[in-house]
């Protein structure tokens, strides 16, 4: 719109420039500036009458009356690439969206969490930025997700700052948070564009990761397959219907509300598509709770107050790094933590999304979006050391004046050194640091501090709040019937149960993934005890014997005298 609106404007004034004072000229100058401003006025109707209209996606399915379920879906690219979508987003972000367009979205503890973090000060973090982060965390495929039909995060784009102070110095640093402190003590407010280069961010009209011009055929339980003639045949026997003229067929256009209510459903339910297409009640499913051995090091320590009436552990006592790892929950994508548990977790029909992305051909997607789908990691700066995902690689970025057509002399940042002139390298830096120069890994919370995590995850700081009227709000407790325990809680097994709990459980994700293993532990103290009586006993058993020789000794020698 600007483009064709600036190059009006510059005939204008060029001609103003050319003509001098020459009445009939102004008044062609003054003519086209009229036909320039009813272009603009067109212009901007047409966008706001785009903005309010809804835009909708076609489905046709088909419907088994008896069972009042969706048998499937058949629909185009553009609904395959929201439904995959998904696997993108982080946790935290789906429990925004659900509060705010008032769907809300139970995801276990994790409500518990993410209001909590929502309450916390701001001085309980290194800075303000860190509150967003957690609140809003960016989505890792963000600059594909931009490109979806209909667009249900409404996380704000990722903007670029540098620091007007630094911005002519060799050794520059780069911010995606505005406000963020320089090491020069100055805040990073200079807004700079970053270059569109990559084939597929530029082919906004070409899909997002599937083929457009393709058609798919989507089960209740969101399993994604091409579509194909043999593939109805089979899905439509495997329901027992054989004449094809006799099952419902349906249509339908949906829209933020209905996908949202599908996303919603995906979490919980075996059977998402009847649930919203035909407002059916969702089944109920098992999972396995194992996910096999995950290779990891590194652990954290925290306290837990055991009751031990009621076998339960009440709360746990934490600083910054256990904290640091539950509030990194919130960052990361529902697809990785899928494939983390290796596809077995209670979560609905997401695990089914995953598989399908990783059995599609890779025909049938754009560029190398398959991979990006299946290997999903949190945003860069958006994780923690102790949590079991890692962060992507911080891209490298340059700056200078643009050299490409469309923005040549224009000064941006860009990923590739070659479209720029004179480029200056950039570093990416954490933006939870306050000057640039701490280490990345420190995480969110402000150092030192010690919190109270209850066992449905609510995060408390002991920094301000009493610890005796925390005590107090716990009810009718017996002191005498607490009991103390430490804890490591490694990242190879512990976090991950953590995690899953934290998903599953709606208020006991502490109980139900560490309380194995103080079980553990009291069992393996009577079986110790015992192997130091036998221990004593032998010991005892060797001194006697020694004792009875040397008697023995002693009394052969007097005989000798």
């Amino acid at each position: 719109m600007f483009s064709r609106i600036g190059s009006h404007l510059f005939r204008i004034i060029h001609g103003f420039q050319r003509r001098g004072n020459n009445p009939s000229e102004i008044m062609d100058g003054l003519e086209t500036l009229m036909v320039t401003a009813d272009l603009i006025e067109r212009i901007l109707t047409e966008q706001i009458m785009a903005a309010t209209e809804e835009v909708t996606i076609p489905l046709r399915y088909w419907v088994d009356d008896k069972k009042n379920r969706v048998i499937m879906v058949e629909t185009s690219g553009d609904f395959v690439d929201i439904l995959f979508s998904f696997l993108t987003l982080p946790l935290g972000t789906i429990i925004r969206l659900g509060n705010k367009l008032e769907q809300h979205v139970q995801l276990g503890c994790i409500n518990k969490l993410y209001q909590s973090v929502d309450n916390l000060k701001y001085d309980d973090f290194w800075n303000n930025i860190c509150n967003k982060m957690l609140l809003s965390p960016r989505n890792p495929l963000e600059s594909s997700c931009e490109r979806l039909k209909v667009k249900i995060d409404d996380t704000e784009p990722t903007k670029y700052f540098l620091c007007h102070t630094c911005s002519k110095e060799k050794d520059l640093l780069l911010s995606t948070f505005d406000g963020a402190r320089c090491r020069c003590g100055k805040l990073m407010r200079k807004e700079t564009k970053l270059l569109v280069e990559s084939k597929e961010e530029l082919a906004s009209k070409n899909g997002v990761f599937v083929k457009p011009n393709a058609m798919f055929l989507i089960f209740d339980d969101l399993r994604v397959v091409r579509s194909s003639p043999s593939d109805s045949v089979k899905t439509f026997l495997k329901h027992r219907h054989k004449d094809l003229s006799k099952i419902p067929e349906n249509s339908q256009n949906v829209g933020m509300k209905e996908i949202l209510s599908i996303l919603k459903q995906a979490l919980i339910s075996k059977s998402p598509l009847s649930d919203v297409l035909l407002k059916s009640g969702s089944k109920k499913y098992s999972c396995s709770q194992d996910t096999g051995p995950i290779h990891s090091k590194g652990h954290v320590e925290i306290k837990v107050m055991v009751s031990k009436s009621e076998n339960k552990i009440l709360f746990a006592e934490a600083d910054g790094d256990f904290v640091d790892f539950l509030v990194s929950f919130l960052t990361t994508p529902i697809g990785s933590i899928v494939k983390l548990m290796k596809g077995r977790l209670c979560l609905g029909s997401i695990g089914n999304l995953y598989k399908s992305v990783k059995d599609l051909n890779p025909s049938w997607f754009i560029g190398s979006s398959k991979e990006s789908l299946l290997n999903i990691r949190v945003a860069p700066h958006f994780g923690c050391k102790s949590n079991p995902l890692e962060e992507d690689d911080s891209p490298q970025y340059w700056y200078g004046p643009v050299v490409v057509k469309d923005n040549e002399g224009r000064i941006m940042i860009s990923k590739r050194k070659d479209m720029l002139r004179d480029p200056t390298k950039v570093k990416l830096f954490d933006p939870r640091s306050s000057d640039g120069a701490r280490e990345p890994i420190v995480g969110f919370m402000k150092r030192p501090c010690l919190f109270i995590v209850s066992d449905d995850l609510e995060v408390i700081p002991m920094t301000t709040d009493s610890s005796i009227s925390y005590l107090q709000q716990l009810g009718n407790v017996k002191l005498n019937d607490l009991e103390e325990h430490f804890i490591k809680v490694r990242k190879s097994h512990e976090a991950l149960d953590l995690l899953r709990a934290s998903l599953t459980s709606n208020e006991a994700a502490l109980t139900q993934s560490l309380f194995s293993l103080l079980w553990l532990c009291q069992r393996c103290i009577p079986f110790i005890c015992v192997l130091g009586s036998r221990h004593k006993i032998k010991e005892k058993k060797k001194k006697e014997k020694v004792i009875i020789s040397d008697k023995r000794h002693d009394e052969r020698e007097r005989d000798k005298k």
